[in-house]
Protein backbone atom coordinates (compact mmCIF):
# COMPACT_ATOMS: atom_id res chain seq x y z
CA UNK A 1 0.00 0.00 0.00
CA UNK A 2 1.36 3.39 -0.97
CA UNK A 3 2.07 5.85 1.77
CA UNK A 4 -0.21 8.84 1.97
CA UNK A 5 1.20 12.31 2.35
CA UNK A 6 -0.60 15.00 4.30
CA UNK A 7 -1.40 18.04 2.20
CA UNK A 8 -3.22 20.69 4.25
CA UNK A 9 -6.04 21.54 3.92
CA UNK A 10 -6.89 19.10 1.15
CA UNK A 11 -6.43 15.86 3.09
CA UNK A 12 -4.11 13.06 1.97
CA UNK A 13 -2.89 12.18 -1.49
CA UNK A 14 -1.17 9.27 -3.22
CA UNK A 15 2.45 10.31 -3.95
CA UNK A 16 2.51 8.24 -7.15
CA UNK A 17 -0.68 9.46 -8.81
CA UNK A 18 -0.90 12.76 -6.88
CA UNK A 19 -4.62 11.97 -6.37
CA UNK A 20 -6.56 12.44 -3.12
CA UNK A 21 -6.97 9.25 -1.14
CA UNK A 22 -10.70 9.87 -0.74
CA UNK A 23 -11.19 9.87 -4.52
CA UNK A 24 -13.22 13.08 -4.57
CA UNK A 25 -12.11 14.62 -7.83
CA UNK A 26 -13.30 15.02 -11.42
CA UNK A 27 -11.84 13.06 -14.30
CA UNK A 28 -10.67 13.89 -17.83
CA UNK A 29 -9.70 11.13 -20.25
CA UNK A 30 -7.76 12.00 -23.40
CA UNK A 31 -7.88 9.42 -26.19
CA UNK A 32 -5.28 10.04 -28.89
CA UNK A 33 -5.60 8.20 -32.19
CA UNK A 34 -2.13 7.51 -33.52
CA UNK A 35 -3.12 4.64 -35.83
CA UNK A 36 -2.14 6.90 -38.73
CA UNK A 37 0.97 9.05 -38.68
CA UNK A 38 0.49 12.50 -37.20
CA UNK A 39 1.89 15.46 -39.08
CA UNK A 40 4.26 17.90 -37.39
CA UNK A 41 1.55 20.57 -37.38
CA UNK A 42 -0.96 18.16 -35.82
CA UNK A 43 1.50 17.21 -33.08
CA UNK A 44 2.08 20.91 -32.43
CA UNK A 45 -1.67 21.58 -32.18
CA UNK A 46 -2.25 18.58 -29.91
CA UNK A 47 0.56 19.74 -27.65
CA UNK A 48 -0.89 23.26 -27.50
CA UNK A 49 -4.40 21.99 -26.79
CA UNK A 50 -3.23 19.73 -23.98
CA UNK A 51 -1.15 22.54 -22.51
CA UNK A 52 -4.22 24.79 -22.58
CA UNK A 53 -6.29 22.03 -20.98
CA UNK A 54 -3.74 21.58 -18.23
CA UNK A 55 -4.09 25.23 -17.27
CA UNK A 56 -7.87 24.86 -16.97
CA UNK A 57 -7.82 21.77 -14.78
CA UNK A 58 -9.35 21.92 -11.35
CA UNK A 59 -7.13 21.16 -8.39
CA UNK A 60 -6.71 17.37 -8.19
CA UNK A 61 -8.59 16.71 -11.42
CA UNK A 62 -7.52 13.32 -12.77
CA UNK A 63 -6.06 13.17 -16.29
CA UNK A 64 -5.58 9.92 -18.18
CA UNK A 65 -3.95 9.84 -21.62
CA UNK A 66 -4.81 6.74 -23.65
CA UNK A 67 -3.45 5.71 -27.03
CA UNK A 68 -5.81 4.18 -29.56
CA UNK A 69 -4.33 0.70 -29.88
CA UNK A 70 -5.78 -2.40 -31.53
CA UNK A 71 -3.70 -4.56 -29.19
CA UNK A 72 -4.80 -2.85 -25.97
CA UNK A 73 -8.60 -2.82 -26.01
CA UNK A 74 -9.24 -4.78 -22.82
CA UNK A 75 -8.44 -2.77 -19.70
CA UNK A 76 -6.08 -0.42 -21.58
CA UNK A 77 -3.27 1.06 -19.58
CA UNK A 78 -3.03 4.84 -19.90
CA UNK A 79 0.24 6.41 -20.92
CA UNK A 80 -0.24 8.85 -18.04
CA UNK A 81 -2.72 8.79 -15.16
CA UNK A 82 -2.19 11.66 -12.73
CA UNK A 83 -4.08 14.25 -10.73
CA UNK A 84 -3.31 17.94 -11.01
CA UNK A 85 -1.39 18.74 -7.79
CA UNK A 86 -1.74 22.50 -8.27
CA UNK A 87 1.09 24.96 -8.73
CA UNK A 88 2.45 27.69 -6.49
CA UNK A 89 -0.69 29.76 -6.98
CA UNK A 90 -2.69 27.14 -5.06
CA UNK A 91 -0.22 26.80 -2.19
CA UNK A 92 -1.17 28.00 1.29
CA UNK A 93 1.87 30.02 2.45
CA UNK A 94 1.11 29.18 6.07
CA UNK A 95 1.47 25.45 5.56
CA UNK A 96 3.05 24.84 2.15
CA UNK A 97 6.23 25.82 0.39
CA UNK A 98 5.25 27.39 -2.98
CA UNK A 99 8.62 26.48 -4.47
CA UNK A 100 8.17 22.80 -3.59
CA UNK A 101 4.60 22.85 -4.90
CA UNK A 102 5.85 24.31 -8.19
CA UNK A 103 8.63 21.71 -8.45
CA UNK A 104 6.17 18.87 -7.92
CA UNK A 105 3.85 20.33 -10.58
CA UNK A 106 6.64 20.66 -13.15
CA UNK A 107 8.46 17.37 -12.52
CA UNK A 108 5.66 15.01 -11.52
CA UNK A 109 2.73 16.34 -13.54
CA UNK A 110 3.59 18.61 -16.49
CA UNK A 111 6.71 16.74 -17.68
CA UNK A 112 5.13 13.23 -17.84
CA UNK A 113 2.18 14.58 -19.84
CA UNK A 114 4.42 16.32 -22.37
CA UNK A 115 6.64 13.24 -22.68
CA UNK A 116 3.60 11.05 -23.36
CA UNK A 117 2.46 13.30 -26.21
CA UNK A 118 5.92 13.19 -27.77
CA UNK A 119 5.99 9.37 -27.57
CA UNK A 120 2.61 9.09 -29.28
CA UNK A 121 3.81 11.29 -32.13
CA UNK A 122 6.48 8.69 -32.98
CA UNK A 123 4.25 5.58 -33.02
CA UNK A 124 4.04 3.60 -36.29
CA UNK A 125 0.78 3.46 -38.24
CA UNK A 126 -1.59 0.54 -37.64
CA UNK A 127 -3.79 -1.33 -40.15
CA UNK A 128 -7.00 -0.83 -38.19
CA UNK A 129 -8.63 1.97 -36.20
CA UNK A 130 -10.94 0.52 -33.52
CA UNK A 131 -12.26 3.87 -32.33
CA UNK A 132 -15.59 2.63 -30.98
CA UNK A 133 -13.84 -0.19 -29.16
CA UNK A 134 -11.33 2.16 -27.55
CA UNK A 135 -13.97 4.67 -26.47
CA UNK A 136 -15.78 1.81 -24.77
CA UNK A 137 -12.57 0.60 -23.11
CA UNK A 138 -11.73 4.08 -21.80
CA UNK A 139 -15.29 4.61 -20.57
CA UNK A 140 -15.07 1.40 -18.55
CA UNK A 141 -11.68 2.22 -17.05
CA UNK A 142 -12.18 2.22 -13.25
CA UNK A 143 -10.41 5.55 -12.86
CA UNK A 144 -12.72 7.22 -15.38
CA UNK A 145 -15.92 5.42 -14.45
CA UNK A 146 -15.92 6.27 -10.76
CA UNK A 147 -17.40 9.78 -10.74
CA UNK A 148 -20.18 11.77 -12.41
CA UNK A 149 -17.91 14.71 -13.26
CA UNK A 150 -16.26 13.39 -16.40
CA UNK A 151 -14.90 14.77 -19.64
CA UNK A 152 -13.66 12.84 -22.68
CA UNK A 153 -11.32 14.42 -25.21
CA UNK A 154 -10.98 12.46 -28.46
CA UNK A 155 -8.06 13.28 -30.77
CA UNK A 156 -8.82 11.34 -33.94
CA UNK A 157 -9.85 11.38 -37.57
CA UNK A 158 -12.89 9.38 -36.32
CA UNK A 159 -12.64 6.99 -39.26
CA UNK A 160 -13.66 3.71 -37.65
CA UNK A 161 -11.88 0.88 -39.45
CA UNK A 162 -12.20 -2.71 -38.26
CA UNK A 163 -13.31 -5.83 -40.19
CA UNK A 164 -16.82 -5.67 -38.70
CA UNK A 165 -17.42 -2.04 -39.61
CA UNK A 166 -15.41 0.54 -41.52
CA UNK A 167 -16.03 4.12 -42.56
CA UNK A 168 -13.77 3.39 -45.53
CA UNK A 169 -16.21 0.76 -46.83
CA UNK A 170 -19.57 2.06 -45.60
CA UNK A 171 -21.14 5.47 -45.34
CA UNK A 172 -21.19 6.85 -41.81
CA UNK A 173 -24.95 6.43 -41.47
CA UNK A 174 -25.83 6.23 -37.77
CA UNK A 175 -29.41 4.99 -38.23
CA UNK A 176 -28.29 2.18 -40.50
CA UNK A 177 -25.39 1.28 -38.22
CA UNK A 178 -27.45 1.17 -35.05
CA UNK A 179 -29.61 -1.59 -36.53
CA UNK A 180 -26.63 -3.91 -37.00
CA UNK A 181 -25.67 -6.61 -34.45
CA UNK A 182 -22.20 -5.06 -34.24
CA UNK A 183 -23.66 -1.84 -32.82
CA UNK A 184 -25.40 -3.46 -29.86
CA UNK A 185 -22.40 -3.66 -27.53
CA UNK A 186 -21.52 0.00 -28.10
CA UNK A 187 -25.05 1.32 -27.65
CA UNK A 188 -25.29 -0.42 -24.27
CA UNK A 189 -22.45 1.75 -22.98
CA UNK A 190 -23.38 4.55 -20.60
CA UNK A 191 -21.56 7.87 -20.84
CA UNK A 192 -24.29 9.75 -19.03
CA UNK A 193 -23.49 13.46 -18.66
CA UNK A 194 -19.96 13.05 -20.03
CA UNK A 195 -18.78 16.16 -21.88
CA UNK A 196 -16.99 15.31 -25.11
CA UNK A 197 -14.49 17.52 -26.94
CA UNK A 198 -13.12 16.39 -30.29
CA UNK A 199 -9.90 17.37 -32.01
CA UNK A 200 -10.82 16.21 -35.51
CA UNK A 201 -7.65 15.17 -37.36
CA UNK A 202 -7.88 15.96 -41.07
CA UNK A 203 -5.66 14.39 -43.71
CA UNK A 204 -5.49 15.08 -47.44
CA UNK A 205 -6.35 11.47 -48.34
CA UNK A 206 -9.33 11.17 -45.98
CA UNK A 207 -11.12 14.51 -46.23
CA UNK A 208 -13.60 13.19 -48.80
CA UNK A 209 -14.88 10.83 -46.09
CA UNK A 210 -14.79 13.41 -43.29
CA UNK A 211 -18.07 15.07 -44.24
CA UNK A 212 -20.77 16.74 -42.16
CA UNK A 213 -22.54 13.38 -42.23
CA UNK A 214 -19.45 11.74 -40.73
CA UNK A 215 -19.44 14.26 -37.88
CA UNK A 216 -23.17 13.72 -37.40
CA UNK A 217 -22.57 9.97 -36.96
CA UNK A 218 -20.43 10.64 -33.90
CA UNK A 219 -22.70 13.34 -32.53
CA UNK A 220 -25.61 10.91 -32.77
CA UNK A 221 -23.58 8.12 -31.21
CA UNK A 222 -22.50 10.14 -28.20
CA UNK A 223 -26.04 11.41 -27.76
CA UNK A 224 -27.35 7.83 -27.83
CA UNK A 225 -25.09 6.81 -24.93
CA UNK A 226 -25.88 9.90 -22.83
CA UNK A 227 -22.88 12.10 -23.66
CA UNK A 228 -22.80 15.43 -25.46
CA UNK A 229 -20.26 16.79 -27.93
CA UNK A 230 -19.34 20.23 -26.61
CA UNK A 231 -16.74 21.23 -29.19
CA UNK A 232 -15.29 19.87 -32.43
CA UNK A 233 -12.12 21.50 -33.73
CA UNK A 234 -10.60 20.48 -37.08
CA UNK A 235 -6.84 19.87 -36.83
CA UNK A 236 -5.03 20.10 -40.18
Amino acid sequence: MLAAVALWPRGEYDPTTLCPIDGSYSRTAILIDATDALSASQVKTIREEINALRKRLMLYEWVGIFVLDEDNLVLPQPEVALCNPGDESTANPLYENPRQIRRRFEQDFRAPIEEAVERLARLPSKPTSPILEMIRAVALDPNFDSTKERRLIVVSDLLQNVPAYSHYRQDADFERWRDTPYADEFLQLSLLDVEVDILYLKRADTRARQTRGHVAFWEDYFDAVGAAVQTLKPVL
